[in-house]
């Protein structure tokens, strides 16, 4: 039975829906809610064509923004913020990480590698929201800040990725996900080797340092797989080796189901495989200069994990060496890693689509 109400979904993240907006969709339409979703890849792609086709994508954002009672965005998206819309129709941003490490939006306006203050200004960034999804209070804040609204918008719930990644990595999801990568993979099954997940940041102008970490992981212990930022493929050569291999086909949530450790820097993938509850190490060789040019919310050396934080590969696979082993003296701490975790995933971890669903239903109608 169809509910009164519509709520548009609109993502410039993908052509096609991400894991959040899925999850969220078919939540909502199992609850009778007509739902509008938009999706397009947002490039900066400048030919005539591509142009013209982004914009009648925005032409179609328009008309199902009118047409909605609830607006549902991941991104910046230009009818949003540049048009005004009616009282009646409530705008959630969800944002497409569950964290933010990284300073971004408002927060960077003006840096090396952050937005002019004029393009901001213009293109009235980050404006039009009535309710920001934040699944902390430290994340909240840098939430307001990076779009610019009141901290009183920000509603504390969890995006619907959480119930995945505890699915994969702790539920009846588990034996799915590590299927899948024994059926692309079959050596794995057979190894005894640890599997090593490195999943870096995307970084302008400069590639990650998969030759650094895969020379100092002994190739004996570890087997190394690395996913990249879908931006790199085909950009950089990166280093091959029996040890190594270069994941493509199977999503990085997908991959924690299969990692005994996790390797990541200034992705939000480090606050997300926290979930996991798996040994998580970050490697931050270039943190001077990513501090210098992008900037951090998130002060590694006070975290919970600062004892996991290296700037050298080298003491990073010597770290691992003596603190992974089931005998291990001085073991892996993972009661520091769910402290860091608490800390940015501070919301009911249970039903997190049908928290935010219910959210979303209740603002249907007013």
């Amino acid at each position: 039975m169809k509910k009164k109400g519509r709520v548009a979904i609109i993502s410039r993240e993908s052509d096609e829906p991400t894991m959040d907006i899925a999850m969220l969709d078919a939540e909502l339409k199992k609850r009778g809610i007509s739902t509008e979703v938009l999706t397009k890849l947002f490039t900066k792609d400048k030919s005539s064509g591509s142009a013209a086709s982004y914009f009648g994508h925005v032409m179609k954002q328009t008309a199902a923004i009118a047409r909605a009672d609830v607006v549902v965005v991941d991104t910046y998206c230009i009818p949003v913020s540049m048009l005004p819309h009616t009282r009646r129709t409530k705008v959630i941003q969800i944002w497409h990480a569950l964290s933010a490490v990284k300073k971004f939006g408002w927060q960077t306006v003006g840096s090396e590698d952050g937005t002019s203050e004029r393009t901001a200004k213009l293109m009235r960034m980050h404006k039009g929201y009535d309710y920001v999804i934040s699944a902390s209070d430290v994340t909240a804040d840098h939430f307001a800040e990076a779009f610019r609204t009141d901290r009183s918008k920000v509603v504390k719930l969890g995006l619907p990725r959480i119930d995945y990644i505890l699915d994969v990595t702790q539920g009846d999801g588990r034996y799915r996900a590590i299927g899948a990568m024994y059926a692309l993979h079959p050596e794995l099954a057979q190894s005894e080797k640890k599997i090593v997940l490195y999943a870096p940041t995307f970084r302008k102008g400069s590639v990650p340092d998969v030759k650094g970490l895969a020379e100092a992981l002994d190739p004996e212990r570890y087997q190394l797989i690395v996913k990249l930022h879908p931006l790199y493929r085909g950009e950089a050569e990166m280093p091959q080796a029996d040890n190594i291999i270069y994941e493509e086909g199977i999503q990085t949530y997908d991959l924690l189901a299969a990692a005994d450790v996790v390797i990541s820097d200034y992705s939000s993938l480090v606050v997300e495989a926290s979930l996991a509850d798996k040994p998580m190490y970050l490697y931050t060789y270039d943190i001077d200069e990513y501090s210098r040019t992008t900037g951090l919310n998130m002060d590694f050396a006070s975290e919970a994990i600062a004892k996991y934080v290296y700037k050298d590969a080298a003491e990073l696979a010597a770290a691992m060496d003596k603190e992974l082993p089931e005998d291990a003296e001085d073991p892996y701490d993972l009661e520091a890693l769910r402290t860091f975790r608490d800390k940015y995933i501070d919301v009911d971890k249970k039903n997190c689509t049908g928290q935010l669903a219910d959210f979303i239903e209740s603002l249907l109608g007013k």
